[in-house]
Order: C-alpha cells, then sequence, then structure tokens
C-alpha cells in the first residue's frame, strides 16, 4: 500500500513544518516536516539560522517517508486494512521508529485482525519520550485513533507553517499553508 496525499498532510501536521532548524521536544535538531539526521546525515552541522524552502522540506518529508512505508507494508501480513489504518500506522511508525512498531502489540493486533478499537488501544500506550509522558504524543495518537476509527484526516490538506525562533518551534505564530500543493 501507498500512504495516501491526505495521510502525508495529516502527518505532516502532527510534526509541523519548519524551514529552520529547531529542537524537537525530545532535544533532537530537526528540520522540514520532522526530518532528523537520518534524513540529512550532516544536518548536526547546519547553522541555526540556515533555511530551506517548503519545496525542500517536502522533498525530504517524502524521501524519508519511503522507509516507513516499506516498513509497515513488511510487517503487514493481512492482505487488505483499510486505508486510514494504513495510514495511521504510517503515522505511528515515523514517530516510534520501525523498530518499535515491528515488534508492537499494535501491529500483532492489526495482524491478528483484531478490532479497530483494540489497535487504537494499544497506539495509545505510545505516549512517552526519554521515559515521560508527553501530551503531544498523546494528542496525536489520538488524532491517529479518530483516523482510524471515524476517518477523520483531521485537515484539509492544510498544515501548520511554523517559525523558529530561539531553536524552538513559535506555533502561536504560525501559519497555514496547503501541503496538497506541494505533493
Amino acid at each position: 500500500m501507498e500512504l495516501s496525499k491526505l495521510g502525508y498532510c495529516a502527518l505532516a501536521n502532527y510534526e509541523c513544518l519548519c524551514l529552520k532548524p529547531y529542537l524537537d521536544s525530545g532535544g533532537v535538531k530537526t528540520v522540514g516536516i520532522g526530518s532528523t539526521v537520518s534524513d540529512i546525515p550532516d544536518l548536526a552541522l547546519w547553522d541555526w539560522n540556515k533555511e530551506i524552502s517548503i519545496e525542500e522540506a517536502v522533498r525530504l518529508y517524502k524521501k524519508g517517508l519511503t522507509k516507513y512505508v516499506a516498513a509497515v507494508n513488511r510487517s503487514l501480513t493481512r492482505l487488505e486494512i483499510p486505508q486510514t489504518l494504513f495510514d495511521a500506522l504510517v503515522s505511528i511508525t515515523y514517530n516510534i521508529g520501525t523498530g518499535g512498531m515491528a515488534g508492537s502489540t499494535f501491529m500483532k493486533r492489526v495482524n491478528a485482525g483484531e478490532s479497530l478499537d483494540r489497535i487504537v488501544q494499544a497506539m495509545a500506550a505510545w505516549n512517552k519520550d526519554n521515559g515521560k509522558v508527553v501530551q503531544g504524543l498523546i494528542n496525536r495518537r489520538k488524532k491517529e485513533a479518530d483516523l482510524i476509527l471515524k476517518g477523520d484526516y483531521g485537515t484539509k490538506g492544510l498544515v501548520d507553517l511554523v517559525p523558529v525562533i530561539n531553536k524552538k518551534p513559535a506555533y502561536s505564530k504560525a501559519t497555514k499553508i496547503n501541503l496538497m500543493y506541494y505533493l
């Protein structure tokens, strides 16, 4: 399966779009739509004031997502699942990593054909960063649950373009852009 365009937009909303490097909630240097050193090997050397274009951020994002889409496809043993479930699985995998997803209870439940409620319940446990419960991850798991259970992507292609101030995203100063235009 492939990630849908609305799936790309929903995941981008969870990450935010920053055109300058910033430190994420776990203290990891990040740029664009969640791109880290795993996507940009020399990111650690980038000046904090370096700015990329929206097009470059989307290119890095799409390129980086290919390994997560492939990992979800490799882990699936069921022939057919709803597109909304696939998009949510890619989203959580992008957030927790391919190793975390591969051995997870939620993926075992997907492959066992368990109810969507049981899958969402297992996904909700992934709410910590560096061992601490993070409200942002609780919120993200809730949005992924809404996607799975209600088909609600929470966006019509609009994502937050967030300026970076003092190495942190300034969410209160965000503006909306139509990411569908760039996909």
